[in-house]
């Protein structure tokens, strides 16, 4: 292929992967990062809003995350939605990165309540943490991102059941 050909062709491809990325920021879609800190499995699934389908179509345009449901029990570091929301704020301004990792809130979690030393953690799902300590101790941990879901969401102990 000559070099006019080639710039062509290279100039095509340039166009439609820009068009590609064009019209996937314009959908509203957030993108996820597989084993990041999604959602929680006690979240709600993620959904639109009413009405929010293109005209004529009854195909959803946005699919947004949602938070945890407000009935959900929140343990620790906070108990309520209000705390919830001023770790958030606090979180959003640079403070306790470590709340936005499920596995470091669960580690911080043993560490403070159980008076586990070396927790390790392993995830098993998003939200839900297994730890072990060397000490032969092991708990189940349910966590929710009561304010916003995704990567910038703060991650809440739910549940807790050690053995």
């Amino acid at each position: 292929m000559d070099g006019a050909k080639a710039r062509t062709v290279g100039g095509l491809l340039a166009a439609g992967a820009l068009a590609l990325l064009l019209a996937a920021c314009g959908s509203g879609a957030s993108p996820t990062t597989p084993g990041a800190s999604g959602p929680s499995p006690s979240a709600a699934p993620p959904s639109s809003a009413p009405g929010d389908s293109a005209p004529g179509s009854s195909v959803p345009r946005t699919t947004v995350p949602r938070p945890a449901p407000t009935a959900t029990p929140l343990l620790w570091p906070v108990t309520d939605l209000a705390a919830a929301q001023e770790l958030q704020s606090r979180v959003d301004a640079g403070a306790q990165p470590w709340t936005l990792d499920p596995e470091e809130v669960a580690i911080s979690y043993a560490t403070t309540t159980y008076g586990w030393t070396a927790p390790e953690p392993r995830s098993t799902a998003p939200g839900s943490v297994d730890l072990t300590d060397p000490s032969g101790g092991t708990a189940h941990l349910t966590l929710v991102q009561p304010v916003r879901a995704g990567a910038t969401g703060i991650w809440v102990v739910s549940t807790a059941t050690r053995t």
